[in-house]
């Protein structure tokens, strides 16, 4: 009775979980970068409450209280809990990195953008703008998005463009991911997955057409 399997058994049966791997392991990377931005709509969605308590009772019920461009530090009473600033594929990204912006920071670092009114209107009356919150408001109203993550199209955290001294260099350029979404938060705090546009989106053309 013979034992065991022939050379070229193994052989072949290596050869088929090498193509049973190369098939099925696209759909891991699928699945778990879904995973990665439901995560973080969810952690969007928060902020967004947080958001609506703020402007509430910090401001006059409008975009224009918005906290300013590092609204974690705004947001950081109404959400104590740090990790939500932050997407969770960015800390898979870039191990660590978060947490040292947290402590530059302190008591919190924001990896998401989020539009910041007054400055917005402000490029307008310059004409670097081509519209103001005001008039997107007015047309939009719940559906205007006041910010998204980039981090799952670009692997980059949306809110600094460049680094500040002292702060760890990432290259965006080199983890560009087309096709992937941009995670938006909207005025009456839902949450879309927006796939158009490319590697970065002028906040003017982000407040009218997504």
């Amino acid at each position: 009775m013979r034992k065991g399997l022939t050379l070229m058994e193994l052989l072949t049966v290596i050869s088929i979980l090498v193509t049973l791997t190369a098939l099925l392991y696209p759909v891991y990377l699928k699945v778990r970068s879904r995973v990665y931005e439901t995560n973080c709509a969810n952690q969007l969605k928060q902020i967004g409450l947080a958001i609506k308590m703020y402007v509430e009772e910090q401001g006059d019920g409008t975009p224009y209280s918005i906290p300013g461009p590092h609204i974690g530090l705004g947001l950081y009473p109404y959400i104590r809990n740090k990790d939500i600033f932050v997407c969770p594929y960015f800390k898979v990204l870039f191990p660590g990195v978060a947490e040292k912006r947290h402590q530059r920071w302190h008591p919190v670092w924001n990896s998401y953008f989020f539009i910041t009114p007054r400055s917005i209107d402000e490029a307008a009356r310059e004409g670097d703008s081509i519209c103001t919150v005001a008039e997107v408001f007015a047309k939009r109203g719940d559906q205007m998005p006041i910010g998204y993550c980039g981090v799952h199209r670009n692997g980059c955290d949306s809110s600094i463009p460049g680094p500040p001294p002292g702060f760890e260099w990432i290259d965006c350029h080199k983890l560009y991911f087309p096709g992937q979404p941009l995670v938006v938060l909207r005025w009456g705090g839902s949450i879309d997955f927006v796939y158009k546009g490319g590697y970065s989106v002028p906040t003017d053309i982000f407040l009218i057409d997504y």
